[in-house]
C-alpha cells in the first residue's frame, strides 16, 4: 500500500499572502496491515518529528478512507461506511507539542470486536496535521497556508475470512492525440484488500503468437473501491490481437479476462 501526504489550503479575508506549514512529519511506516482474530487486541506506534528549529504542535485525529478509478479520494468522518475500524482504535494522544528537531511518539490500540459477522478487510486513517498558530499581525488579510496531512493507514483482516473478487469494467482502445492506450477498470468487489499484479500479454489474431506481455506495478485495493488501469500499446503493427488480461492477487485469487481489440 502506498504512503498517503494530501495537500490542502486554508483561507482567511482580503489580502492574498502565501506561506508554507511548518515542518511535521511522520516516520517509517505509514502502512499498519495486521491478521487478527475477532476479540484480539494489537498496538502500534506512529513516531512524529518536528523539521523545523521552533515548537510545532501537531493535531492527531481520525479519518475514513475511500477511493475510485476517477481518481477521487474521500477521507470522510470515521465510521461512514460498514467496513470502517475506526471505533475500534484508540490512541493516546490527540495533540502534542514538539520542541525543534524532536520527534516523539503516538501509540494506538485496536480491539477488534468478537461479533460473529466480522469477515474480510476493515480500514481507517490516523491523520497527522501540523497546526499552525494564529497570525496576530494578519488581521484584513486573505491568508492561504499551504499544509500537508499525513495519512496512516491502519488495516484489520479478519484471519484469512472474506472473499476475494475483482470485477472487470469497460475494458477498450482510447487514444489521446497520437498516443493509443488499452485501458479498464477493476472493482474489488469482495471482501477483503487485494493487491493485484495486473499483466496483459497480446496474441495475434492470425498466428495466434504472442507478441507483447505488459505489466504494471501494485496497487492496494479496499473493498468497494476502484482502480483503473492502462496500457501503452504504441509501435504494434495496426491489426487484430487478442488481449488476455490476469489480475493475480496471490494464492488462489487469480482473475482474467479476453478481450479481443483492434489497433487502427
Amino acid at each position: 500500500m502506498k504512503a498517503l501526504k494530501i495537500l490542502f489550503a486554508i483561507t482567511g479575508f482580503y489580502f492574498l499572502s502565501l506561506s508554507a506549514s511548518a515542518g511535521i512529519e511522520v516516520l517509517g511506516n505509514t502502512v499498519y496491515k495486521n491478521v487478527s482474530s475477532k476479540g484480539e487486541t494489537y498496538t502500534g506506534v506512529i513516531k512524529i518529528h518536528n523539521t523545523g528549529n521552533k515548537d510545532q504542535e501537531a493535531s492527531i485525529y481520525q479519518r475514513d478512507y475511500l477511493f475510485n478509478y476517477k481518481g477521487e479520494s474521500r477521507y470522510d468522518e470515521p465510521v461512514s461506511h460498514n467496513r470502517s475500524n475506526s471505533r475500534w482504535i484508540r490512541f493516546n494522544r490527540q495533540t502534542l507539542t514538539l520542541k525543534g528537531n524532536e520527534t516523539q511518539d503516538i501509540q494506538f490500540e485496536v480491539a477488534v470486536p468478537s461479533s460473529d459477522t466480522l469477515k474480510g478487510t476493515y480500514w481507517s486513517l490516523l491523520m497527522v496535521e501540523g497546526v499552525r498558530p494564529p497570525d496576530p499581525n494578519a488581521k484584513g488579510q486573505l491568508n492561504i497556508h499551504e499544509s500537508i496531512r499525513f495519512a496512516i493507514q491502519i488495516i484489520t483482516n479478519i484471519g484469512k475470512s472474506g472473499t476475494g473478487q475483482l470485477e472487470f469494467q469497460n475494458p477498450g482502445i482510447v487514444k489521446e492525440g497520437e498516443k493509443i492506450f488499452f485501458d479498464f477498470v477493476l472493482l474489488n468487489t469482495g471482501e477483503r484488500l487485494l493487491s493485484p499484479d495486473v499483466s496483459i500479454e497480446l496474441f495475434d489474431d492470425e498466428s495466434g503468437n504472442s507478441v507483447a506481455v505488459l505489466k504494471a506495478p501494485k496497487n492496494g485495493m479496499y473493498p468497494t473501491t476502484s482502480t483503473k488501469w492502462r496500457f501503452p500499446l504504441e509501435g504494434l503493427p495496426k491489426k487484430s490481437y487478442k488481449a488476455v488480461i490476469v489480475a493475480d492477487c496471490s494464492g488462489e485469487d487469480v482473475f482474467g479476462l479476453e478481450y479481443n481489440i483492434e489497433i487502427k
